[in-house]
């Protein structure tokens, strides 16, 4: 039950925003005003008139959230389920998990990230990813973080280009197949793997320049050469851990590792090349140009509340020292990141084996049957599933390397001999699986 007490707070905040916003340069039309309580958590939800503004964009930036939070004195995240609404919380976060561990059945395509305040899992799809900044004290959880986000990427074929200069993090990853190189261990090295990137950005301008149908971006690259039989390629995790103490040897911001990277920042996110900067903590001085180029940030515990604000992270300075894994992100809020343990990374020193579902098994099999033609249509039949869902999922087993597009069987998808293979001789290890890696409407 929402008390009179916080409906006057509402009201208060109902008056303010159209002023902060109009402050900011940006037109104010609130369509309307909700005061709502979801799972006890009371909120004001302010609905934006899409139709009267020029550049929504400009609306949900991390800055201008960064800067609504400050003004307003409460939590304000973003909502976009239902157009563009403006979420102010009224009362105390509730409590969140103290643990959380890494679904087995994310489906393919999307990174995991973990469970927010209403208790539902919270994922992103890898084209939306764009550049991350996680920051993060010893002990907070950011490792964890980072190796869950390598193994998401590699379980869905994406490569990596890693800097790790304590060979902590991703020791266990040394001579893995999905290194583009080997893991930079000094700051020249770090450069090193941020030029590789940009020359790889170079080739696949070249690469789409050269296309039938001039694509504007790896997605539309990769559904046309598919189209011809062709391959797709990769997308590419950058990450750099640590990254203050890497940037700090080589010129800060402005330096050669910070242009690079600010460089890669506007020109990778075309080319699916996304570039990671971790670290525990950073002035506004050292980051430069580079903090333009995050579209998202995930603040675990850090000691300055300045930073944490300057981020978009308002309270991530408040995290406890017994809450590992806990953070506040400039996206979603709070969030209990998900547990993965540094095993599984290990686990996967001969490329990490994707779990098939049995489901999955049993429509490959019946497609090899109809001499190995996948087509939505089959699928559709087969397992009851939508139109939709059925191009989704053949668009995730080709990124995957299990399906490929074959023009002269009219644009249907064939099994590859890569899945022929493994249907043929299954490994003994658990890569066939009870959970579902399906997309699901």
């Amino acid at each position: 039950m929402i008390t009179h007490r916080e409906q006057r707070v509402a009201e208060t905040l109902a008056y303010r925003l159209p002023g902060v916003l109009t402050r900011r340069g940006l037109k104010a039309p609130i369509r309307q005003f909700l005061l709502s309580e979801v799972n006890g958590l009371k909120m004001l939800i302010a609905e934006v008139d899409l139709g009267g503004v020029n550049y929504p964009e400009r609306y949900t930036t991390p800055e201008v959230l960064s800067h609504l939070r400050l003004e307003m004195g409460v939590p304000v995240y973003l909502s976009q389920v239902k157009g563009l609404r403006y979420v102010l919380l009224l009362s105390p976060l509730p409590q969140m998990p103290r643990r959380v561990e890494l679904p087995p059945d994310v489906p393919s395509g999307q990174f995991a990230v973990g469970v927010g305040v209403s208790g539902r899992g919270l994922s992103l799809a890898w084209e939306d990813l764009q550049h991350l900044a996680v920051l993060g004290a010893t002990g907070s959880g950011k490792s964890v973080f980072l190796q869950s986000l390598v193994w998401q990427g590699l379980r869905d074929g994406l490569r990596l280009l890693l800097s790790d200069i304590e060979g902590v993090t991703f020791g266990m990853l040394a001579d893995h197949p999905g290194l583009l190189a080997p893991v930079a261990e000094t700051p020249a090295g770090a450069l090193e793997r941020v030029e590789q990137a940009l020359a790889e950005c170079e080739r696949r301008a070249k690469l789409l320049r050269e296309a039938p149908g001039h694509p504007q971006n790896l997605k539309q690259y990769n559904e046309r050469i598919q189209t011809e039989g062709g391959e797709a390629l990769p997308r590419i995790l950058v990450i750099l851990d640590e990254a203050s103490a890497v940037l700090s040897a080589m010129g800060r911001g402005r330096g050669e590792l910070g242009e690079a990277l600010a460089n890669l920042g506007w020109r990778g996110r075309k080319y699916g090349v996304h570039f990671v900067f971790a670290a525990q903590e950073f002035t506004k001085e050292l980051l430069g140009p580079v903090r333009d180029q995050v579209g998202m940030a995930v603040c675990f515990r850090v000691r300055s509340a300045y930073l944490a604000t300057h981020m978009g992270c308002r309270g991530a300075e408040r995290i406890p020292v017994d809450r590992p894994g806990l953070a506040i992100t400039d996206r979603w809020g709070p969030v209990q990141t998900y547990y993965l343990d540094a095993g599984r990374l290990e686990q996967g020193k001969e490329g990490l084996q994707v779990p098939v579902s049995e489901a999955e098994r049993g429509w490959f099999l019946q497609a090899l049957k109809a001499g190995g033609r996948l087509s939505r249509s089959n699928l559709m039949a087969w397992s009851g599933m939508s139109e939709w869902q059925a191009r989704k999922n053949l668009e995730a087993w080709a990124m995957r390397g299990w399906v490929v597009k074959e023009p002269q069987e009219d644009n249907a998808f064939v099994v590859t001999e890569k899945m022929r293979e493994w249907l043929s001789n299954p490994p003994t290890s658990p890569a066939c699986s009870n959970h579902s890696n399906l997309i699901e409407a």
